[in-house]
């Protein structure tokens, strides 16, 4: 049985993160390991909500169930996050590998980031001669950014040049509050500083994109530094001077650490790689071969890709669609199926939906009462694939993660990402894939466009409880609160087809008449007279708990009555007329209200002599004012 990996991390950083996958990727032993993947997308960007909503997939997970934990620290960003998986980990019990976070008793390991940014930093200074520096920093908590704010002061120290407070800004690792700085604070370039070192790759594009797009000057021209060597920073123009974190590295060392750690062998609790400085054309060195056949293999990758890009736009339109245009739970299920089953697409040869139970009560209860930042412990499998085959379960407990799994195979990697409508969790989607994939961000689209899929979902089911339940109304009277005329010529028709189809061959007609109406009305007044209805009514339906009661005029009532009323529909009549009979004998005990007095009439459906139902109901209205004639003969009241 291979071991299962939980991996925490945040799906933003995905190129570091699939270079430290692939690290794990190509050094764990075949058959040995399958890592699962959890991944959150929030952001600094995100609204409180969202960014809670995001998080909970660390929830997702009995971590009790996992062999060990590896929490992939960088752009994890928010400190009580960290400080929540930190304290599940704990809890858990089980061996944590922690990149970039130290926690006690976790292992550690980490990329020196204080080596490679000095390396940049004394660059700057020394090869080009910069003395005056702003540093786009992330966020203030963020450990990364604040060792790289650290190697560049101890540079400045050493090379005895100022640097002070108001040369940091706190980008919140948002490109576009790097931007607004820059607008507000400088007028020209002339009154820029000799180079704009950035905490991130996507911070010193941005920065370099705004020289070109708001100052008008070639952004060669401009010295601006990055962090982490990405792929976009590699290809882009001038491509960025920036530091490899050496995450493949880093994912080895964790294979070895997590080898000694199964074995039994002492592991180091704490390990470094160290960064490398790569020196780009953004930081003034000017035309770089490399940088050049990078963006050569880039273009071809990209008229590649651009060849599937339609189809999978495609693909994910029409799962959208067959998500919210269901009008039943049953029906979206089908839909989905129907298409993932069938055809194959840009999800692979191995994928998971699953949705929360609470989807089949959407529109049943109001949206306040349904649960809010809530995981189920079991989730319903919409659809699912293992290299191609269809799994057989309908549900999955959250200690699986993932249907019909043996555990036993070649190693996989997961990438697990929580499905939500703001704060209501709807499900959540895997997909098998591998390290190098990770990098396209395509997961973080595909969960997006499934989320976006859950808002016209939700209100259309919610639309069509309300119009039910409207209506029902329609279909009620107001007084009795049983069905209505309006109910009783609609349920006419379909029953008629229910007997010309044989699905119904026995049932009676019951027809009611309320007597001497008027006099409670003019004796006791007219909240008497509804009462008496309401009594009237509810005897009827106490007497024939079985069958459907219709009020079709003011003091009419209709029964047809079927089921198992109809077998004992003789002594049900003859008791609900004693109930009126007993009533009359001790009315000292009711009120005059409720000593109700209703003439009846009663005709069973032959279907030899009985053209129709209406044939039924005339036989039972004559029979009714038969008894109404012989109960006005008798005195009733």
């Amino acid at each position: 049985m291979k071991k299962r990996i939980a991996v925490f991390a945040n799906g933003w950083n995905c190129e570091n993160l699939s270079n430290f996958m692939m690290g794990l990727e190509k050094n764990a032993k075949p058959e040995t390991m399958d890592f699962f993947v959890f991944l959150s997308y929030a952001s600094y960007g995100y609204n409180e909500l969202n960014r809670k909503a995001e998080s909970l997939v660390y929830d997702l997970p009995d971590l009790k169930s996992f062999d060990a934990l590896i929490i992939f620290g960088p752009g994890l960003n928010f400190r009580d996050v960290i400080e929540n998986i930190q304290k599940k980990a704990d809890e858990a019990g089980i061996p944590v590998v922690s990149i970039g976070l130290e926690h006690p008793g976790h292992y550690f390991i980490g990329a020196d980031n204080y080596v490679g940014m000095k390396e940049l930093v004394d660059h700057m200074i020394e090869k080009h001669g910069c003395k005056k520096f702003v540093f786009m920093a992330g966020s203030r908590e963020n450990d990364d950014s604040n060792i790289r704010l650290k190697a560049l002061k101890d540079s400045m120290k050493q090379h005895k040049l100022k640097f002070g407070p108001a040369d940091v800004f706190y980008t919140e690792w948002e490109a576009r509050y790097a931007n607004d700085y820059i607008r507000q604070t400088y007028k020209s370039p002339a009154d820029f500083p000799d180079a704009f070192l950035c905490a991130n790759d996507q911070l010193a594009v941005g920065v370099s994109q705004l020289m070109e797009s708001y100052y008008h000057i070639d952004p060669t021209s401009i010295k601006v530094t990055g962090f982490d060597h990405l792929d976009s920073s590699k290809i882009y123009y001038p491509a960025i001077s920036s530091v490899d974190q050496e995450y493949i590295t880093i994912g080895k060392k964790t294979v070895e650490t997590l080898d000694n750690i199964f074995k039994g062998s002492k592991a180091d609790t704490e390990v470094f790689v160290p960064c490398k400085f790569v020196v780009g054309e953004s930081c003034g060195c000017g035309y770089s071969r490399r940088a050049a056949k990078d963006r050569k293999i880039y273009i071809r990758r990209q008229q590649l890709m651009s060849r599937f890009a339609s189809n999978k736009e495609g693909r994910l339109f029409v799962l959208e669609r067959a998500i919210f245009q269901g009008q039943t739970f049953e029906a979206v299920n089908k839909n989905v199926q129907d298409l993932m089953y069938k055809s194959s697409g840009s999800e692979g040869n191995t994928f998971y939906i699953m949705f929360d139970p609470v989807l089949e009560k959407i529109g049943e209860r109001e949206e306040s009462m349904l649960p809010r930042f809530s995981l189920d412990k079991e989730y319903l499998v919409v659809c699912g694939k293992k290299d191609k085959v269809p799994v057989t379960s309908k549900k999955v407990d959250r200690i699986d993660i993932i249907p019909d799994n043996t555990g036993e195979g070649a190693n996989s990697i997961y990438l697990i990402g929580i499905l939500h409508y703001e704060d209501l969790m709807c499900g959540y989607v895997v997909l098998g894939t591998s390290a190098r994939d990770i990098r396209d961000g395509e997961f973080a689209n595909y969960q997006t466009r499934l989320d976006r899929a859950f808002f016209p979902y939700i209100k259309n089911f919610q639309l069509n409880t309300l119009n039910k339940k409207l209506a029902d109304l329609m279909e009620q009277d107001s007084l009795t609160h049983v069905k209505n005329r309006t109910a009783y010529d609609k349920y006419i028709r379909q029953f008629q087809k229910q007997v010309a189809d044989g699905e119904t061959t026995e049932y009676a007609i019951a027809y009611f008449d309320i007597n001497d109406l008027k006099v409670i009305n003019d004796k006791y007044g007219h909240e008497a007279g509804d009462a008496y209805i309401r009594n009237s009514c509810k005897l009827i339906c106490d007497t024939f708990k079985h069958s459907p009661v219709f009020r079709i005029g003011g003091d009419e009532f209709l029964c047809i009555i079927c089921n198992n009323d109809y077998k004992h529909r003789e002594e049900l009549l003859a008791a609900m007329k004693q109930e009126m009979e007993n009533r009359k004998a001790a009315r000292e005990k009711y009120s005059p209200a409720a000593i109700v007095s209703l003439a009846s009439g009663m005709a069973v459906y032959e279907p030899g002599k009985d053209p129709d139902i209406m044939s039924v109901v005339h036989r039972a209205d004559a029979l009714m004012y038969e008894d109404k004639a012989r109960m006005k003969m008798g005195n009733i009241r």
